[in-house]
């Protein structure tokens, strides 16, 4: 029967591979059933999924715990021993919900004992990469409580990018620039059509920026990021739609530079390909959202060549300037 979990779940990952989202994110764990109802506790074990489509993924929790004497012990063998399947749903970059049931056997769909003893349980999982934390409650065996690691896919949507710029080192910033430690730079980039799926009006692969005249980058915005991922923080996440939205009301018919930016850790062309994977989110969410036409963004990213506090915290950000010409 584990075969047959396991094999739904590699069908998930080919489905998520395949490119309907984001790669999945794959999660193991351990806990305990606290409390069966005749008064010992249960070993839990997980596998997981997440993010096979949109929010959506499969866990499997096996129990086990031998040596013990329960009424409903089948096999007289004193060894307790149950599984629940079921979906994952993330309502928030760092909160998902589950909820399973046992689809086979004594305590599964069909079993003697009817729905009512169909072993099920809801709860859910903290999540503050690469662990997370799991509360929840189950029939028969009441709180349950574990610990998770996640490995593997991708935070945020994956995207593809190509560019004539590369990672530099730091420019000395002019005098007409934006006050910031160094100045960006504005290169030429190619937005293909493979960006991001929820882009309502799809950007041309023959979109090509060349910026000729001497330009005046005005900051706008600045927007914060979680670690290595294009999830915006948690400070950001309340304020990014309504900043967003504003920023699109005061420049009506200006043309934006939205730069990405990491932190120092890791190397130049990982970090440059984050950056850019940053700046692409919310060009697409000006887009997408608030109308923004394409021909008057230009992406780029600066990497972590660009750094502007000893706050790593700070160094993983979107700058958006407002572009005004000389």
């Amino acid at each position: 029967m584990i075969k047959r979990i396991l094999v739904i779940i590699l069908f998930g990952a080919t489905l998520g591979a395949s490119g309907q989202l984001s790669l999945p994110t794959f999660e193991v764990g351990a806990g305990l059933a606290l409390r069966h109802t005749e008064g010992f506790y249960i070993p839990r074990f997980s596998l997981a999924g997440h993010k096979f489509f949109k929010g959506l993924g499969l866990y499997l929790t096996y129990e086990q715990r031998n040596n013990v004497q329960f009424a409903d012990d089948f096999n007289a063998d004193g060894n307790y021993q149950r599984y629940l399947v079921g979906p994952t749903l993330y309502v928030n970059p760092n909160i998902y919900v589950y909820g399973g049931i046992s689809p086979f056997g004594p305590y599964g769909l069909g079993g003697d004992g009817g729905f009512g003893k169909v072993r099920k349980e809801i709860g859910f999982a903290y999540v503050f990469k690469p662990f997370t934390l799991h509360a929840g409650y189950s029939n028969w065996v009441g709180f349950t409580t574990g610990v998770g690691y996640q490995f593997g896919g991708a935070s945020g949507t994956e995207m593809s990018f190509q560019s004539k710029s590369r990672p530099s080192r730091s420019r000395p910033a002019s005098s007409g620039m934006a006050k910031k430690a160094q100045s960006p730079r504005v290169d030429t980039v190619f937005i293909t059509n493979e960006v991001v799926k929820e882009v309502i009006k799809e950007v041309p692969v023959e979109s090509v920026r060349e910026v000729t005249k001497e330009v005046v980058l005005e900051s706008a915005l600045t927007l914060l990021f979680n670690l290595n991922s294009t999830e915006y923080s948690s400070a950001t996440m309340v304020k990014v739609e309504s900043e967003l939205a504003a920023l699109r009301a005061k420049y009506p018919n200006s043309k934006l530079l939205i730069v990405g930016n990491t932190d120092e850790s890791g190397s130049a062309t990982y970090n440059y390909n984050l950056g850019l994977m940053r700046a692409q989110k919310v060009a697409n969410y000006l887009m997408s959202k608030t109308g923004l036409s394409e021909e008057n963004i230009i992406i780029r990213s600066d990497g972590k060549v660009r750094p502007q506090s000893d706050d790593k915290d700070q160094n993983r950000r979107v700058d958006v300037y407002i572009m005004l010409d000389k």
